[in-house]
């Protein structure tokens, strides 16, 4: 090895060793993708949740043979300028608690790919988790898919509560609130309520009871019943706030709350 003595020579040496790094990383990245697929070829989901775990693992172990391989290089770099330092201290700390942040969702898994999720002032369907952030398709006040993608850092995990909307699995209980003035009928608007809700959720809510009677049994928890129930709650000195809970496969959330709202106010009519 006396021609690594060379600077040209290690230099090139390093830079061989960096682009098959590189090029490997990326290969077993391909290469895994496509066995996870074959192993779980009816659980995308499933194979895409270790997918991730696993091509954020080869990238960390690509990062630190990289960083041996530069060591001499990275503790030679002399850092002068103190707003480039004092720049590194503040996206330093951000970037420290977004991987420990991903170490928190790695281990504790408060949610995965698949999971409709809250954080912060982000709703969303979990598409992706990296290193730094956890990338969502945006779900808008609607229920509906807005067509966006939003990539949330890691950190937030410890700043902000994360609101699991799939924590009962193919079924959840979802809420629809609709505001109506102290003058409106609240006994009629309540049974026109529930009218509308029974019937959108008439398709699944016998399913949705017997899924919930398996999960109390299996994780020892008391759930309401799947079947629609009205509730009721002040908004402000003018109005009430009625909320209508009902259970919802969670692909048809965004479809029900439209179907109910649509529903109960043709029925209803305006308010006087």
């Amino acid at each position: 090895m006396a021609f690594l003595h060379d600077p040209t020579t290690l230099f090139l040496f390093k830079l061989l060793a960096t682009l098959l790094l590189l090029a490997s990383g990326f290969f077993v990245n391909r290469a895994l993708s496509w066995s996870l697929r074959r192993l779980h070829p009816n659980r995308p989901d499933k194979a895409r949740s270790q997918l991730v775990f696993v091509k954020n693992l080869v990238r960390l172990v690509v990062f630190v043979c990289l960083v041996i391989v530069w060591a001499s290089q990275i503790s030679g770099a002399l850092l002068s300028v103190a707003a480039i330092a004092g720049a590194l201290i503040i996206t330093g700390k951000e970037f420290v608690l977004s991987l420990f942040g991903y170490v928190n969702i790695s281990l504790a898994k408060p949610f995965r790919i698949g999971d409709y999720i809250e954080i912060g002032v982000q709703n969303g369907r979990v598409i992706d988790i990296d290193l730094l952030t956890t990338k969502l398709f945006e779900i808008g006040p609607s229920g509906k898919y807005t067509g966006r993608r939003l990539a949330v850092p890691n950190s937030m995990v410890f700043t902000h509560t994360v609101k699991h909307s799939s924590m009962l699995g193919h079924f959840s209980l979802y809420q629809i609130e609709i505001i109506l003035p102290f003058t409106a009928d609240t006994k009629r608007a309540e049974e026109v309520a529930l009218k509308v809700a029974k019937a959108v959720a008439d398709e699944w809510v016998e399913a949705a009871d017997r899924y919930f009677d398996m999960i109390e049994v299996a994780d020892f928890v008391d759930l309401p019943s799947a079947h629609p129930a009205v509730f009721w709650q002040a908004y402000n000195e003018l109005a009430h706030k009625m909320i209508i809970r009902m259970a919802c496969p969670l692909d048809k959330r965004g479809d029900a709350e439209q179907a109910v709202y649509r529903g109960f106010w043709q029925e209803f009519g305006p308010v006087r």
